[in-house]
């Protein structure tokens, strides 16, 4: 099995999305890809090359900043397409692979991405997050408004006993570099 990517935990840790670069900061691999992805509208997270010699995995994460909703499989379909055939015109040499063989993987970071990025707690504006504060223990919260310095949450307080309703603290902003490991919890309505 090829190398997997794990995401950053926090802002610290976090390099910039490539859609995030300027042109001249990207690689030629992620100019290539990055001018792909962004031409369908999307946002290109990353670029990464893993795996072992001679079994080399491409990966490509994608996302939608606009709203909330994910990336649609036709669209990643297109995407995956378009990549393929880019790759296939280089030749003999892709940059960053060389002429070893690989699998292109085109994906989106899926909810077990870890919030690092102003943008994607924009998009998650009003869901749960389980959230270390300060280093400390997780925490539920909900996402009550972000800016450029932080995001302001709502902690979640379980009842004292079972059965008895959760409390919720008032609002309180949190810079970014205070948040870390901060997982959107999927609630089904």
């Amino acid at each position: 099995m090829a190398n997997r990517r794990s995401f950053a935990t926090n802002s610290s840790e976090s390099k910039p999305a490539v859609s995030e670069l300027d042109s001249m900061e990207r690689s030629e691999l992620q100019a290539l890809i990055g001018a792909i992805v962004e031409g369908h509208g999307l946002w290109c997270e990353e670029v990464v090359v893993g795996g072992a010699p001679g079994d080399r995995v491409l990966s490509v994460f994608v996302d939608r900043v606009d709203d909330s909703d994910g990336v649609i499989l036709d669209s990643i379909a297109e995407v995956t397409h378009e990549i393929s055939a880019a790759l296939d015109a280089q030749g003999d040499y892709i940059p960053e692979i060389g002429t070893e063989t690989y699998t292109l993987e085109v994906s989106t970071p899926g909810i077990d991405r870890p919030l690092v990025r102003q943008h994607h707690w924009d998009k998650n504006l009003g869901r749960v997050v389980n959230v270390m504060l300060d280093g400390g223990e997780p925490d539920d919260a909900k996402i009550h408004s972000v800016d450029d310095d932080g995001v302001e949450l709502v902690q979640i307080i379980p009842g004292a006993k079972k059965g008895m309703p959760v409390k919720y603290s008032d609002p309180e902003h949190y810079r970014y570099e205070q948040l870390s490991n901060a997982i959107v919890q999927v609630q089904l309505k």
